[in-house]
């Protein structure tokens, strides 16, 4: 397994039995920490975030969107109130992806997200997903909810805490309904065996 786990009230680093994965979530979770020391019973939830906006980001890298004009910014919108968008963004800060910069915008509803890669759904438009889903249904974007609960709903990605490590879901099948194309690197560090949605 890759993330965090939670130890006598601190967050610690967990890594994978398989060391030998040549991917970057690992450094990038490990980046997150470098610097910082074990995290605080007081400050857990925080670096909690970030290493969920440091899957995010790798989402954007080992995801293949279908072909479309021009060769613009991978742009990843945020519905909803919630804590992810300032670590998301410092996370993005200076990187890009296959060559393009990352751009992160804040929207009002589902139906502003058609021309973005990534749609992040925040914890306070959960209820919404199903709605949101079908909003954007038959459009290839890859739809990432901060709650394990929109996995359900039909949401593509969803966080999950699995033995207190930082886990998420991959909803492949509509992902490639979609015309989305999953790295099966990504595919090796989500929660095996995922519920299907309803």
């Amino acid at each position: 397994m890759i993330g965090l786990n939670r130890t006598n009230g601190r967050w610690r680093p967990r890594w994978p039995v398989w060391r030998s994965l040549s991917i970057a979530v690992v450094p990038l979770a490990a980046a997150i920490l470098s610097g910082q020391g074990a995290a605080h019973a007081g400050d857990s939830s925080d670096v909690e975030i970030r290493v969920k906006a440091a899957f995010i980001f790798n989402f954007a890298r080992f995801v293949e969107w279908p072909p479309r004009s021009g060769a613009g910014p991978v742009r990843i919108a945020i519905l909803g109130r919630g804590d992810l968008e300032r670590p998301l963004r410092d996370v993005i800060r200076g990187k890009t992806v296959n060559g393009r910069s990352i751009e992160v915008a804040r929207i009002g509803a589902a139906t502003d997200a058609g021309c973005c890669e990534i749609l992040l759904i925040e914890r306070s438009e959960s209820r919404n997903v199903k709605d949101i889903v079908l909003a954007l249904s038959g459009t290839p974007v890859l739809t990432v909810c901060d709650s394990e609960n929109c996995f359900r709903d039909g949401a593509m990605v969803a966080f999950r805490i699995v033995e207190e490590s930082v886990r998420f879901e991959i909803n492949q099948e509509a992902a490639e309904r979609t015309g989305l194309k999953i790295s099966s690197q990504l595919l090796k560090v989500a929660v095996p065996g995922a519920e299907k949605p309803r």
